[in-house]
């Protein structure tokens, strides 16, 4: 074999001559952080704006948490698992009523208006995007649209991507966001003129009240009457997390912040360079964050391929030092600086490791970072069966029992996503009995000869 360096992909390397493989880390936890730029304001269809609050510290974490999901196969079956648990049986409608001392849910179908409504907007369709965008980034963007008849009712009701969507900044008088920008080209150069389209949003904390207040159906703070000038509104929906204004941060993103991410993630790449290069390995070299930066900052390289020789070197220097025989017994001296919490953090780390390649590599320690990221998503590990390699299984009791609970955690989101209904309700003039609401799909036993039955809590 060559005794070249070889890249493994994404952020390591292995060296043949030393049988070491490097990883230079780079943490997921960086998209994570919040813009230090403020707003830019703007001008659009000659109307001036104060501009959009970036979401991220590059204005594209929402793409970047979608790129991360699909890269890890237990964060994506994680939230698949969580859509589709929000999801329950689709949204229908219908009516209260008491069953001796409870109060039940009677599903109706005899109301040709909401028939009709459903039919036209494809309310389940639009349903499961918004439960797609409230799991992944705890935001979502429903927008509802007039007719522009006399008797103006709500006739459409569609999810607008959160992927492509951004705030503009607070009114710092009334500190309500008053315009929702929608693009797919956030992130980059964009053409506000004419691939960017502007939505008036209604106020968060009241907005029935504030589109009543617009359609002319009661007076403004002023006691001045309006009458409809837009045709088309944002609904701001978001599952509420502490400190955010703008963009909620999900509570499921711990598993970036604490690098169990990160550490999944490298597992599966080391395995497939052992198997592909039939790798042996004695060590495991591990390079701060900010290794390279600084040498190519004391080194005055900026040039995209002079960066990545300079890598190359690097690799090839730390190759010769730990197969040089003349070094065997050396010293290797490590810079360690120290996080605020005055947690160790070395700039190089140099790990002696037996041979691993005898099959069932990391077996255990993966199986670890599966049950700790299912433990972040809220996804019981059995349900999904993310433990590798070890037979865990539980039976159809406790499957059952852990389905219901799961489902009982969704209600409050649920709640979330059914407000535009109980808005177009009441806009719309829907009789004042009717109620919206997501039938849970509960398992039952096999004495009762079905699999499932629907349940509405």
């Amino acid at each position: 074999m060559k005794k070249e360096v070889i890249f493994l992909g994404g952020n390591s390397a292995y060296l043949p001559g030393t049988k070491a493989v490097v990883f230079a880390e780079k943490s997921s936890r960086n998209f994570l952080r919040d813009p230090e730029r403020k707003p830019q304001a703007f001008k659009a269809k000659n109307k001036e704006y104060r501009g959009e609050v970036f979401w991220g510290e590059n204005n594209d974490l929402p793409t970047q948490t979608i790129d991360k999901i699909y890269k890890n196969p237990v964060v994506a079956s994680g939230m698949l698992f969580n859509i589709l648990a929000l999801y329950g049986d689709g949204i229908t409608y219908g009516r209260k009523a008491m069953d001796g001392n409870k109060q039940i849910f009677v599903p109706a179908f005899d109301n040709p208006e909401i028939n009709t409504f459903f039919e036209e907007n494809d309310i389940n369709g639009y349903f499961l995007e918004q439960c797609s965008d409230m799991m992944a980034l705890y935001n979502v963007f429903p927008e509802i649209i007039f007719n522009k008849e006399a008797k103006r009712k709500v006739v459409t009701l569609t999810s607008k991507e959160a992927a492509f969507s951004r705030w503009e900044m607070m009114n710092p008088e009334t500190t309500a966001i008053e315009n929702h920008f929608y693009s797919a080209k956030w992130g980059g150069a964009i053409d506000r003129e004419k691939e960017m389209d502007v939505t008036p949003v209604l106020d968060s904390r009241y907005p029935l009240r504030d589109l009543r207040v617009r359609m002319g159906l009661l007076p403004d703070s002023k006691g001045k009457t309006n009458d409809l000038e837009e045709y088309r509104y944002i609904v701001p929906l978001a599952f509420p997390t502490p400190g955010r204004s703008y963009y909620q941060k999900p509570y499921w993103f711990s598993i970036f912040e604490s690098g169990w991410y990160d550490y999944s993630c490298k597992i599966p790449e080391f395995k497939n360079a052992l198997l592909d290069n039939q790798m042996v390995i004695k060590y495991h070299v591990e390079l701060s964050e900010d290794y390279f930066p600084k040498i190519f900052a004391e080194e005055g390289i900026t040039a995209d391929e002079d960066k990545k020789a300079r890598v190359k070197l690097e690799y090839g220097n730390l190759n010769k030092f730990l197969s040089n025989q003349k070094n065997s017994g050396k010293s290797v001296i490590s810079f360690v600086s120290y996080t605020p919490e005055g947690k160790e953090k070395r700039r190089m780390k140099i790990n002696v490791i037996e041979n691993l390649f005898k099959g069932g590599e990391y077996i255990d320690d993966s199986e670890e970072a599966s049950n700790i990221m299912s433990y972040g998503l809220g996804v019981h590990p059995s349900l999904i069966g993310s433990a590798p390699g070890k037979a865990k299984t539980i039976n159809g009791t406790e499957a059952r029992e852990l389905w219901i609970i799961k489902q009982a955690q969704m209600k409050p989101i649920r709640d979330r996503l059914l407000m535009p209904l109980y808005l177009i309700k009441a806009i719309n003039g829907w009789p004042e009995d009717i109620h919206f609401a997501v039938p849970n799909i509960e398992l039952t036993t096999l004495d009762k000869g079905t699999g499932s039955q629907k349940v509405i809590s």
